[in-house]
């Protein structure tokens, strides 16, 4: 009887999500509208998968796996910068209020300039809070609807497509980086594969043209994806070309999709470059040895499962997307190759994978002695500014995911029948093939087998609680806030002291703090935080870590500083009975509580004293 409902419950699913002719009107209603109900199942499993973030969404933000705050602080600035210059058309968008008074100091990090689609938020609610996780749940939202297109347009069926859907949206990698706000948002990966994938099969120029639109895309929510992507199609991709019909078409495809990725993500990249230029950011070997994968991270899973706390090889990054993933890929791979419709498409995704897995590794790999890397490096521009290699593994957990769905792949129910005319949707020419005689106890088994490995990868992939920083409460640090706004000039810059005197990122979760209070005073600030620092303030923290001696006061006021917001109590106790006695500096608010002052820099004649 329970074999019997099962089958019931299999065959009814089957018959809605497909797209046989028969369905009843009510079917074809909910089929219809079957994108509306994709999208609120991604959002469920987006607010579940990060709970209790549901829970808090506008008084904490998630850490993730991150032991301190400095990150996701910093992403919450960002958001509110971008939602600040969308409500003033964007003047000034590269001029942000921090490491005064360099110019372009926007360009310094992930300017993320999608999270301007949360600006509403901002604008109607003032929390910053509050539009950074609905940005985070959309992002995490939209992972899952793009892998289902994608895996639906690739595989023909829709339930296979929805699974994709979830198993991208609990993509482990994206989980293990939830602190990194740009790091979870990987549907300009998916739509890119989508959309090449969809012109490779039928040789239009509007999926070339879409292709471009999804890179672009990719690149504006997170540079290092975008780059990343880039970087592997372009090694990998020289099978597509492999084709004795339409290689013209194939050229012209890529040509329209570079160029209209370049339309888009050039204003972003030309000032990036022109910043980089006065800068010295090649980073250091070791440091990018250390943060390169093995081929034993790999095998090392997050959360749960057979490869959960594995330390085969001594793994430094839990990269694996699961023992279950890894078994449906390489039955994925085998599958893809022997249907002649999904032959070439295999292959590329396994050189896809194989890409990201070499580059990945950074400069840990070695052929004869020497290390292809670096020689990269010196010929690919912007990949010798990369610290973190072992972030090209989301592409290979995509990669992996995308051969596991190609494990149920039909032979006419893929992508190369998926697209037939422009006036057709693409959802009309794919369906389940379902046999034409009984299956086999081989086939029954095999095809069961791969159903509990689909449920294995879920399973293994669902994530653990994320870790939740509170957000420090406004009221508390209104008093000197308010005062900043109506006692100083706009344009006015200011110093909260001390400076971090250590350079991990732990060291400045204090600045970014202060970076949260200056979206209320919106006074520029002296400090800051970003991916890169420029050269004047790495100077001039290196200069005023004696603060407050005479040295320390003269070197902010020649950096233009007016204004020092002081935490006493980050202070030592006798550089704060050196406050008092200090005449550079003149104490204008004082909180109820002392901790935190206010001084005016006064000015000065001469600016070049000696010192010993």
């Amino acid at each position: 009887m329970l074999r019997s409902l099962l089958a019931g419950i299999i065959t009814s699913a089957r018959r809605l999500f497909s797209n046989c002719d028969g369905r009843s009107p009510a079917q074809q209603k909910v089929v219809r509208y079957a994108w509306a109900i994709e999208l609120s199942l991604f959002l469920l499993l987006a607010v579940a998968s990060t709970w209790p973030l549901g829970s808090r969404i506008g008084s904490a933000i998630p850490r993730g796996r991150e032991r301190v705050a400095t990150v996701p602080l910093f992403n919450l600035w960002t958001v509110w910068w971008n939602s600040d210059r969308a409500g003033r058309m964007f003047d000034g968008y590269w001029n942000a209020p921090i490491f005064a008074p360099s110019d372009h100091s926007f360009a310094l990090s992930e300017a993320q300039p999608t999270t301007v689609l949360v600006a509403p938020v901002v604008w109607l609610s003032g929390s910053r809070t509050l539009a950074y996780n609905v940005y985070l749940l959309c992002m995490l939202t939209l992972n899952g609807w793009s892998g289902s297109l994608l895996l639906r347009s690739l595989t023909g069926s829709r339930l296979v497509g929805i699974w994709g859907g979830v198993a991208l949206l609990l993509l482990p990698f994206v989980h293990w980086q939830l602190g990194v706000l740009q790091l979870t948002s990987i549907s300009g990966v998916l739509l890119t594969l989508h959309f090449l994938f969809r012109f490779i099969s039928g040789l239009r120029l509007k999926d070339a043209a879409l292709t471009g639109v999804s890179i672009g895309f990719c690149y504006l929510s997170c540079n290092y994806y975008g780059y990343q992507l880039c970087l592997v199609l372009l090694l990998s991709s020289t099978v597509l070309l492999l084709s004795r019909t339409g290689f013209r078409k194939l050229v012209i495809g890529a040509a329209v999709a570079s160029l209209i990725a370049g339309l888009i993500v050039g204003p972003v990249v030309s000032k990036q470059l022109s910043i980089s230029g006065g800068q010295s950011w090649d980073r250091k070997l070791d440091t990018v040895r250390k943060l390169s994968a093995s081929e034993y991270d790999y095998v090392r899973s997050l959360w749960r499962g057979p490869l959960v706390g594995s330390t085969f090889g001594k793994p430094r990054f839990p990269l694996s997307p699961g023992a279950a993933c890894l078994i449906l890929a390489a039955v994925g791979s085998v599958t893809g190759l022997r249907i002649r419709e999904t032959r070439r498409l295999s292959i590329f995704v396994l050189l896809f994978v194989l890409t990201a897995l070499f580059l990945s590794e950074g400069p840990t790999w070695t052929v004869g002695g020497q290390i292809p890397f670096i020689h990269l490096a010196d010929w690919l521009p912007g990949l010798s500014a990369m610290r973190s290699p072992h972030r090209f593994a989301v592409l290979v957990q995509v990669g992996c995911v995308v051969l596991a769905a190609m494990s149920f792949a039909q032979p006419g129910c893929t992508a190369n029948s998926a697209v037939k005319t422009d006036n057709e949707d693409v959802t009309k020419n794919v369906h389940l093939a379902l046999p034409t005689s009984p299956p086999t106890k081989w086939q029954r088994v095999t095809h069961w087998g791969r159903v509990a490995l689909l449920c294995g990868v879920l399973i293994e992939s669902w994530p653990t609680k994320p870790g939740m920083y509170s957000m420090p409460e406004y009221d508390q640090q209104r008093p000197w806030i308010e005062w900043l706004q109506t006692k100083t000039q706009p344009d006015d810059v200011v110093a909260n002291l001390p400076f971090p005197s250590g350079r991990s990122v732990a060291d400045y979760q204090d600045t970014t703090v202060t970076m949260f209070w200056s979206t209320y005073h919106k006074r520029r600030l002296a400090g800051g935080y970003s991916g890169f620092f420029p050269k004047e303030f790495v100077q001039l923290k290196r200069d005023v870590q004696s603060f407050p001696d005479d040295k320390s006061v003269l070197e902010l006021r020649k950096s233009g500083v007016r204004w020092c917001v002081v935490n006493v109590d980050e202070l030592k106790s006798a550089n704060v009975e050196k406050l008092t006695d200090q005449s550079l500096l003149s104490l204008r608010y004082e909180t109820d509580d002392g901790k935190t002052r206010v001084y005016e820099v006064l000015p000065v004649e001469e600016f070049d004293w000696k010192f010993d």
